[in-house]
């Protein structure tokens, strides 16, 4: 996200009769480390990048082969368009096995999880709303509420001395306002690993429940585990509302596809199905989901595909682990995140503009990371990932802090 952030554009006079959205963003300013990075890569310079690096070029490849045979046999599959509004249900019936709780018709397909937080927030929607959305966070949700007619509001995660990262759903219930639409979870959490365990959830759910708020779950990093057990749901511990956003994107490494989903449970039972329906006409207006990946998903989410995610957990669990024992020798400390491929750094108190360091870095030594100011990091800060095949330039990046 960084690499494309933009600053605020230049105030003219003509710019200020467009529209606030054309006006911000039909003149883009990039960001100093946007340009840094196009630069080095113009004159051919080297990069490590560290953060936004192809999954599918460092090892995690779903087999060439085995992809190209289920995509010819969903071709022939779906040579003849009968559109579905929640998606063929052959394929809806995939997710619902996959997922282990819900029927088909509880089950509606999209585009990716982008174009879910979309639908969601939209539906949700009223003047003057926001939606609550964890610090720290990536930084999508701000965008996507604001197509939506939203405004993002913050609750924040609790850091615990060991370093590792707790919801608070006391937090989560004091930043509830009048105008609040909905609730975002995060598990795993992008970028700080946290996985929300039962006794958060049930905790949540009561908020939840006190306050009439829809809980969005986004769980896409859910096979990758490395320290938690489990991914449990809010749909679990009598939430009214669930939305559980997942796609194949990182599971089997497959964004090109453009595969996602949307599972709707909860208790109130009539909140569920009012919101089902809009979300099925919403979805019947664009009919977005490309019939032949559809077609393709009963073999995707099959357990000979799913055990090739397995595979990947295993690898991003391995250079999970390695990537921070390397810090750790480094004389860095920080605790194995419970899941998920991001791993935040920790800047020295020397570094008081993480945003200044990530562009010298990558100036001066060609390693690509992202500050954590980008994702609302309490304390300056690098994102990292263990996407990248080691060997990891960690000295090269301490021997850069001693300069500092």
């Amino acid at each position: 996200m960084e690499s494309v952030r933009m600053l605020p554009p230049s105030n003219t006079k003509a710019q200020k009769s467009f529209p606030p959205l054309l006006r911000e963003w039909g003149d883009p300013v990039f960001a100093p480390l946007a340009l840094a990075l196009e630069e080095r890569r113009r004159c051919g310079q080297p990069v490590f990048d560290f953060i936004q690096a192809n999954p599918q070029e460092h090892g995690f490849e779903y087999p060439q082969e085995k992809l190209a045979r289920i995509l010819l046999e969903a071709l022939q599959k779906a040579r003849y368009y009968r559109p579905h509004p929640r998606g063929q249900f052959a394929a809806r019936e995939a997710v619902a096995a996959y997922h282990g709780s819900a029927s088909p018709e509880q089950v509606v397909l999209t585009p990716g999880t982008s174009m879910a937080y979309w639908y969601t927030f939209r539906l949700l929607a009223r003047p003057g709303g926001n939606v609550l959305c964890p610090a720290p966070t990536y930084p999508l949700f701000d965008d996507l509420a604001r197509l939506a007619g939203l405004e993002t509001r913050s609750y924040h995660l609790d850091c615990t001395p060991s370093g590792e990262w707790r919801l608070n759903p006391e937090e989560i219930e004091f930043q509830v306002t009048g105008r609040t639409c909905a609730l975002v979870i995060v598990s795993p959490h992008n970028p700080t690993g946290m996985v929300a365990n039962e006794h958060e959830l049930q905790e949540v759910a009561s908020v939840a429940a006190r306050h009439h708020l829809p809980i969005i779950f986004d769980e896409v990093f859910r096979e990758f585990l490395h320290t938690a057990a489990r991914v449990p749901r809010p749909s679990e511990f009598g939430a009214p509302l669930s939305i559980t956003l997942n796609g194949l994107s990182k599971m089997l490494s497959l964004p090109g596809l453009k595969a996602g989903w949307m599972v709707v449970e909860g208790t109130d039972t009539k909140l569920v199905q009012t919101f089902l329906e809009a979300l099925e006409y919403a979805s019947d207006t664009f009919l977005p989901v490309n019939e032949i990946v559809q077609s393709a998903l009963p073999d995707l989410l099959a357990p000979d595909s799913l055990a090739i995610s397995h595979e990947f957990a295993g690898e991003y669990r391995r250079r999970m682990q390695s990537l921070v024992k390397e810090w750790h020798a480094h004389g860095v400390s920080m605790a194995v995140p419970e899941g998920g491929v991001y791993l935040p750094i920790a800047l020295p108190p020397a570094v008081s503009a993480d945003e200044d360091f990530v562009l010298a870095l990558l100036k001066n030594r060609g390693i690509y990371c992202h500050a954590g100011t980008s994702y609302a990091m309490p304390a300056p800060s690098l994102i990292t990932t263990c996407v990248p095949r080691p060997p990891w330039p960690i000295s090269e990046i301490a021997s850069f802090l001693r300069t500092v």
